[in-house]
């Protein structure tokens, strides 16, 4: 299959997610109404995330499906044989085969996606030409379960680069078993970060330290230059606590969330995707100021 054909086939099978996405946060946005962090996310903070999400959605895709396609064509030419795996090996185990195996299915995508995405995560607030493209995400004032997919097209296609070019390269597993692994924990992951995204006063002391909760995650998208370059893990804090960049909030710090006055959130579509599209290019080709996220 060509590249127009895959990419074809690719924004069809997207097309679900644009009636799922929307009804997935109607729990959360109810929840956010009645016990709110503070101010109540009103319907421009959800319709604009929604609108960001959707145009990432397809406008990333040519990156996503080039990346597959050579790493299908490289996977003949390759030096070593790719680690052959099976989730139901697991499910063998007696009386808890069946549960483990959804387990692995749900988290051993995840611990791979978190392993990747916590060093990507700190790169972007590195080198400043990404750093433009990721800080529409941190822009959210009123930071709510629709942040989740806020998520400008370039970094969108940045994050996702590496695991798809890569892992098929590395790992050998049925096309069955890959499909029900990807859907099993793109659910949880996607249902997780829009609670983690919340604006809901909700505290899980007992788990910020195995995943990450709402309390978890605003520090990193809060304000505060002391929180600033803190809690980078997508799910497991792990990564975080491992690397020394753990910053676990107290009973009741839930900070205010944004990138302060001088750098105030986008109000249209094309300010969140054109804009920063605009300004990286000037970082990378030497023209803008060569900052990342400012950490005075």
């Amino acid at each position: 299959m060509d590249f127009v054909a895959t990419m074809t086939t690719a924004a069809k099978g997207a097309l679900p997610a644009i009636v799922a996405f929307p009804i997935m946060l109607v729990p959360f946005i109810v929840a956010e109404q009645i016990w709110p962090v503070g101010q109540r996310p009103g319907v421009r903070d959800y319709a604009l995330n929604i609108l960001i999400s959707i145009s990432t959605l397809f406008l990333a895709l040519p990156v996503g499906v080039a990346a597959g396609i050579g790493s299908a064509s490289l996977r003949q030419y390759l030096p070593w044989q790719p680690i052959a795996f099976s989730f139901a090996d697991i499910g063998h185990v007696p009386m808890i085969g069946g549960a483990l195996e959804i387990a692995a299915l749900i988290f051993v995508p995840l611990l791979l996606h978190d392993i990747w995405f916590y060093w990507a995560h700190r790169i972007e607030h590195r080198v400043p030409f990404l750093w433009e493209f990721h800080k529409l995400h941190h822009s959210d004032e009123q930071m709510n379960c629709s942040t989740w997919a806020r998520d400008h097209f370039l970094q969108a296609s940045w994050i996702a680069l590496f695991p798809v070019f890569t892992l098929g390269l590395l790992f050998d597993l049925d096309a069955v078993q890959a499909g029900q692994a990807a859907l099993l924990s793109s659910l949880f992951l996607s249902l997780w970060s829009m609670l983690y995204h919340s604006a809901i006063r909700l505290r899980m002391p007992w788990l910020d330290r195995i995943l990450v909760t709402p309390q978890v995650h605003r520090i990193h998208h809060s304000r505060d230059p002391a929180h600033h370059d803190r809690n980078f893990a997508d799910v497991l804090p792990i990564f975080d606590i491992m690397f020394g960049t753990y910053h676990r909030p107290g009973p009741d710090e839930f900070a205010a969330t944004g990138l302060g006055d001088d750098d105030r959130a986008p109000r249209t579509l094309w300010q969140a995707q054109g804009h920063p599209a605009w300004l990286g290019l000037t970082k990378l080709t030497g023209r803008g100021n060569h900052r990342g996220r400012d950490r005075s």
